[in-house]
């Protein structure tokens, strides 16, 4: 009886001890960050892979062939060439304007 009072005691001094350094790290770590943002001082923020980030997380890496991008800032969804209106938020395309390229010789 003695000896499983000794160790439930242990075993809850034990628990109790874990999550008293967990709280405290936790508000140690609160008031920095707090403090921090009292100076202006911000977090450095993790590095943004290649290409524009959308709304949903996803990472567009490059142009599709044969699909036109949506200029609109949170949107930047694929559309067909022919589309007039992005499939994803329903604004007007912007229609693409030929460039007239001159072609020099260079020797």
């Amino acid at each position: 009886m003695f000896v499983e009072f000794v160790l439930f005691l242990a075993i809850f001094i034990g628990i109790m001890t874990i999550s008293a350094f967990i709280f405290g790290s936790w508000v140690v770590i609160s008031l920095f960050r707090g403090v921090g943002t009292f100076f202006g001082v911000r977090p450095v923020p993790p590095p943004t892979p290649i290409g524009p980030r959308r709304p949903s997380g996803a990472v567009q890496i490059g142009p599709v062939p044969n699909q036109r991008i949506c200029q609109y800032e949170l949107c930047k969804s694929p559309n067909d060439v022919s589309a007039r209106f992005c499939r994803r938020c329903g604004r007007e395309m912007v229609a693409v304007a030929p460039v007239k390229v001159r072609r020099a010789a260079v020797w």
